[in-house]
Order: C-alpha cells, then sequence, then structure tokens
C-alpha cells in the first residue's frame, strides 16, 4: 500500500494521452485533482505514427498535470496498452518426504524453479495465478501455512518490449519533481472491473481500442494469456466515411447513435452535424460489420464470461446482446466498482489508481 494516498498515472492509447493526479481514500473512492488529456497521432498496426510527437505530447501532459499540484507524487505510472505487453505462464511444483506446512521460503523455490523467457523484455508485473494440494484437485489463492506433501504453482509474468522505455523521456519525468515512474499493463489494473466472483472462476476481458483489440483471460487476480489484433472502431468510422460520404466526425457520432439490433421504420433517419442517412440502412451496415469483429473475436479462446472495456466498441448500443449470441458467451461491460458508470476514461483512469493502491 502506497504511503502517500496522492497519486499520479499516465497511460496512452490508439488516440490520446491522459494523465490524472488523485487521492484514494481507504473506501476505494478516487478524488481527481487534476485530469489532463490531449489527442496525437496515434498508433496504428502496433507502431507508433510519430514517436517524436508522442514524446512531446506525453511531456505537455506531464507538465500540466504538476503545474496545479503542490506536492508530486514520487512515482508516475505508466499505463501501458495492451498490446505491447506479453503474458507468459509457467508451473512448478516442490515434494516434501512428509508433511510439512508451507511458508515463504517454499513459495520463493517455486517461484527460482519456473523458468521464463524475458530476453529482450522488460518485467513489469509477476503473479502466483494459484497453487494445487498434493492432496486436493482444489485451487488456492495462498499457501503459505497450509500443509501438504507436494504443492505446484501456477505463476505468470507480464513484460513490454525493451524498446518501450526509451519512448518516455526520463528527462522529462524526473525534471517535474517525480523521483521515477513504473510500467502498469492496462489489462492488468481494468480486470480490477471485474467482480470478484466472476475473476476466481475464470473470465476474459475485452478492450476495444480505436486501432486495435485485445484479449484476455483472467484467473483471480492474475493474467494468464493477453492477444490482440488490429481490429477497431476507427476502422468501421472510416467505412462510414466511405460508404455514405459523410466527414469522420459526423461518421463517429452516427456510429454511437445506432441502434443495430432495432429494425426502423423506413422514414427514420439518424441526423449528425447536419447530415443525415436512412436509419435502417444505417442499422443494417453497422449489423454486418459489428457480426464480422464478433466472428473475429470467436476465434479466440475465450472464458464464458466475457467483460469489456476501452471506450469504443463496447458504446455501441446492444453490442453486449449482439457478440454474446456470436461467439456464445456473455457479455458484459466492464463498470466502477462503486458506482457502477460505464464512463470511458473515467473508468480506465480509476482502475489504475486503485490497482496501484494496493500495490
Amino acid at each position: 500500500m502506497l504511503k502517500n494516498n496522492n497519486v499520479a498515472v499516465i497511460y496512452f492509447d490508439d488516440m490520446q494521452i491522459v494523465g490524472r493526479i488523485a487521492t484514494v481514500s481507504c473506501g476505494k473512492a478516487v478524488t481527481p485533482l487534476v485530469t489532463v488529456r490531449k489527442d496525437y497521432s496515434g498508433i496504428m498496426d502496433d507502431v507508433f505514427t510519430d514517436r517524436e510527437e508522442f514524446k512531446n505530447t506525453f511531456s505537455a501532459v506531464l507538465t500540466e498535470m504538476v503545474a496545479e499540484i503542490n506536492r508530486v507524487p514520487a512515482v508516475l505510472y505508466i499505463g501501458v496498452p495492451n498490446q505491447f505487453c506479453h503474458v507468459e505462464t509457467q508451473s512448478s511444483e516442490i515434494e516434501f518426504d512428509r508433511m510439512t506446512k508451507i511458508n515463504k521460503h517454499h513459495i520463493q523455490t517455486l517461484w527460482d524453479d519456473a523458468q521464463f523467457n524475458t530476453e529482450h523484455r522488460e518485467v513489469i508485473a509477476k503473479k502466483a495465478l494459484y497453487y494445487k494440494l498434493e492432496e486436493y484437485e482444489d485451487v488456492l489463492l495462498d499457501a503459505v501455512g497450509v500443509a501438504t506433501i507436494g504443492l505446484s504453482m501456477v505463476a505468470s509474468v507480464i513484460t513490454v518490449s525493451n524498446e518501450l522505455r526509451p519512448l518516455i523521456n526520463s528527462t522529462a519525468v524526473t525534471r517535474l519533481g517525480f523521483a521515477d515512474f513504473d510500467f502498469v499493463c492496462l489489462a492488468d489494473a481494468e480486470l480490477f472491473m471485474i467482480p470478484e466472483k466472476d475473476r476466481d472462476a475464470g473470465c476474459s476481458l475485452i478492450r476495444s481500442d480505436f486501432f486495435s483489440t485485445s484479449v484476455a483471460n483472467i484467473i483471480g487476480d492474475g493474467v494468464t494469456q493477453l492477444s490482440h489484433f488490429n481490429i477497431g472502431m476507427g476502422h468501421l468510422v472510416s467505412e462510414i466515411v466511405d460508404n455514405f460520404g459523410l466527414d469522420y466526425e459526423s461518421a463517429r457520432q452516427l456510429l454511437l447513435r445506432a441502434t443495430p439490433t432495432y429494425e426502423m421504420l423506413l422514414e427514420e433517419t439518424y441526423t449528425a452535424n447536419g447530415d443525415t442517412i436512412p436509419a435502417g440502412i444505417f442499422n443494417e451496415f453497422i449489423a454486418k460489420r459489428i457480426n464480422e469483429f464478433g466472428n473475429r473475436l470467436s476465434n479466440f479462446d475465450t472464458a464464458r464470461v466475457v467483460y469489456l472495456s476501452g471506450g469504443n466498441y463496447d458504446q455501441i448500443y446492444g453490442i453486449s446482446s449482439v457478440l454474446g449470441n456470436i461467439c456464445e458467451r456473455r457479455f458484459y461491460p466492464c463498470r466502477d466498482v462503486l458506482n457502477g458508470a460505464t464512463n470511458y476514461p473515467e473508468n480506465t483512469l480509476n482502475a489504475l489508481i486503485r490497482f496501484i493502491t494496493t500495490k
């Protein structure tokens, strides 16, 4: 737990960089002190469109954040998009000659025996997902103090490419008063928006960014698998522009007004920025593209229960039921743990802050 309840986080996605400094109460309530949000040229196909612009925008967000704060937190936590993270899971086991009570040294032995491939990658998180006793099939989240003749552990590490750290202007970070910075995988933080009962049973978290989608499988408090593909709502907006002759902003607004699960009357229309299109034709177009997106998702190994985050595809009306029918899964939106809201990027910021206060 952090000694100082002021927390500084910043994260970036395909289109924007968002930073916040906030205070956290013991009841997990987050009180923002300052929030800064800036667009930048973004990420396409896992590549920064303009690396220098990213660095400059990142520094500009930080500068505005600290300008309104008297005391800067010691550490800046940086939320890393899931497509830049890699999850590896390994198992290890230990056997005893007689019934033995497990202690921290036994757990460390299990970690020492777990062989992870982290060459050319920086470890940003490591976690024991669960333990199994030799005598039982049931899994345990903590084994210290339990007596057994044998124990196995399934653990995971999250890494990022060594190329990511040079993208962060460390000089700017320290100049602004931070002693250091740490990386946090967004999936590792956002999973805490999911109810504990679903996490313990095993579930999946799909994050829809503007030009990419990530799929994380989760057990308990950890990510067991992380995949992604480069399809997002931005591609659908571009198709709307091309097929309906709209400008980009009108296409975005109309997409979020669409109700693709409803049949519309012939005379009904949607309007944005003075542009009007037939609602029925537009809904049919959107429904077809959502089906294509769902079919792509169905190729991934996901749990029976799936949660959506990211503020893009998950904001389209009826998306949970459509994807649920295609993938034969139950889809739910991620919600704030206190107020049940589905606001983005508010939920991601709060999830990052709450996750950090438990580290």
